[in-house]
This record gives structure tokens, C-alpha cells and sequence, in this order.
């Protein structure tokens, strides 16, 4: 019968220095944040947002939706400060459709934000809304 070896330490480490090696602890794993988009403007609109830290870049869509019946998208991003322009996309236009003339907002996406479109030539009121949810309208065509 053939003498059984003991497990060696060394084959362990070594082992484990491989390991390590492959997986670095540098390696972040970011929780990302959730980003719920209401759109009450009555037409289908994008949404583009551009990272300022970490050089994230989104262009969501989000179908129509109107005062009554608002559409609501949830997405996952990963978490930055953004800046956001609203594209309402038109009938006759869906390619290029416009923009208020409102500037972009800054969103704070570190954590969950929700953000609500109302027409372009609406202006939203604040009812002493938290800073997670943000309001685009109230502006001029573009």
C-alpha cells in the first residue's frame, strides 16, 4: 500500500499567491444605484447623462406618458455625478426632436434618485420634495 503524504503548507500558499493574483483586491464592486425616471410631458423622451468622476455615459429612453397617466422606468447606473439633458422626441421628428432651453441639470446618482419630466412648458412646482427627486421642465423650445 503507498504511504499517504500529508498536505504541505506550501501548496496552500502557493496556491493562494495564484489565487490572488488573479482576483487583486483592488478590484471595486461598486453597488449600483437605482434611477426611476417619471415621464408626465406626454411624448417619449431621452434621457443623456454624462458622468463627471468616473466618465460614465448613458442615453436612456423612457415611452410616453402624460399627467394622467404617467410612465414610469426604473434603471441601474453606476454611481457618479451626472449631467442630465431631457430630448423630447416628437411625431414628425423622432430622430432629432428638442430641448428646453432650461440647462442641464446636475443629479447626484450616489444614491437612489427619482427623476420626473413634466412638458417643457411647465414649470414644476416644489411641494418640499427631498433632494432625490429631481423635476426637469419650465423652459423655452430649443
Amino acid at each position: 500500500m503507498p504511504k499517504k503524504t500529508p498536505f504541505k503548507l506550501e501548496v496552500v500558499l502557493v496556491w493562494g499567491a495564484l489565487i490572488m493574483m488573479l482576483f487583486p483586491a483592488s478590484t471595486s464592486f461598486t453597488k449600483l444605484k437605482r434611477l426611476t425616471v417619471v415621464n408626465m410631458s406626454g411624448l417619449p423622451i431621452d434621457l443623456r447623462l454624462s458622468g463627471s468622476y468616473q466618465g460614465y455615459y448613458y442615453y436612456l429612453r423612457v415611452p410616453a406618458g402624460d399627467r394622467t397617466t404617467p410612465f414610469e422606468k426604473t434603471f441601474t447606473v453606476q454611481p457618479d455625478n451626472y449631467s442630465a439633458t431631457v430630448f423630447y422626441q416628437e411625431l414628425w421628428d423622432p430622430v432629432y426632436g428638442y430641448q428646453c432651453t432650461s440647462k442641464s441639470q446636475n443629479l447626484d446618482l450616489t444614491h437612489n434618485t427619482r427623476v420626473i419630466v413634466f412638458e417643457c412648458t411647465r414649470r414644476p412646482a416644489n411641494n418640499g420634495e427631498p433632494p432625490a427627486i429631481v423635476k426637469f421642465g419650465a423652459g423655452g423650445r430649443r
